[in-house]
């Protein structure tokens, strides 16, 4: 059973519009948690790329191709920021805004100026495959075994969309004059979609397994230190309050107190 690229398009656009209104509102509901943020607007940029897509099958205009390629790299750095922000590090989402730009600007040169596909594609894998593969590498990198099931999802999901950033350039290097990632069609690549779907899949729901996850094990993580912290202040509590029970030591030696000791009137 063979599905038509359009009928995956429109899935892929239901998944990341699904994803993006997830994400917002989890950033909602867990303000303190940046990662929610990030990934939201890289979904919501994931479902424009997917509808700038689809609309090149009707409007045959390079300025869409380019918008799609554009909003897809800026999706996936901005997954790679969340994902380290999740972690507690630095987010370089400038620096991403930055990549984007040179990127847009080669790739909007090339359709300008209709280079060959091995160079588009080449563009394509030079900068799409370092962002993907940095998501892979930042969840694989952390060593936590709490993060088992959704690190393998996020894995996962990473491991076949860094793999599909390449096809293209290996399409063209095979001498496949159907550059199906960029064109598509629905006769040839109907299995290679599902791939690549089954993969952004993945990423989606293992993203949002993974904040959850971690979320639930820092909230055990403080209830532990909010216990062990009321513990010891009990503890302390009830230690002074054996001291100040305790008679004053003079009374019970039969020494004199400092009531007792009192100098006497007139000199002596």
């Amino acid at each position: 059973m063979k599905i038509d690229v359009a009928t995956f398009q429109t899935v892929w656009l239901i998944t990341f519009l699904c994803g993006a209104l997830i994400t917002t509102a989890l950033s909602r509901m867990f303000a303190q948690v940046g990662a929610f943020r990030f990934w939201a607007v890289g979904f919501y940029l994931l479902a424009t790329a997917t509808a700038c897509f689809a609309l090149h099958k009707i409007w045959q205009n390079d300025l869409l191709l380019l918008a799609t390629a554009t909003l897809a790299l800026q999706s996936r750095i901005l997954i790679w920021s969340g994902t380290r922000d999740l972690f507690g590090a630095s987010a370089p989402w400038r620096a991403g805004l930055v990549v984007t730009a040179v990127f847009g600007l080669l790739y909007g040169s090339a359709l300008a100026w209709n280079a060959p596909l091995v160079v588009r594609a080449g563009l394509l894998a030079s900068f799409f495959l370092p962002c993907r593969a940095a998501t892979l590498y930042e969840v694989c990198r952390r060593r936590r075994p709490h993060l088992g099931v959704a690190r393998t999802l996020v894995a996962v999901g990473s491991g076949i969309a860094t793999l599909s950033a390449i096809v293209p350039l290996v399409l063209v290097l095979l001498d496949r004059a159907n550059m199906t990632l960029l064109y598509g069609n629905p006769r040839t690549t109907s299995a290679l979609y599902a791939v690549v779907f089954a993969g952004d899949l993945l990423l989606t729901i293992g993203l949002i397994v993974l904040a959850l996850h971690q979320l639930i094990v820092e909230r055990d993580m403080l209830a532990t230190l909010d216990r062990g912290a009321l513990g010891r202040l009990a503890e302390a509590r009830e230690m002074r309050g054996l001291r100040d029970s305790r008679p004053p030591c003079g009374d019970a030696l039969g020494h004199d107190t400092s009531a007792q000791r009192q100098s006497l009137p007139g000199p002596v």
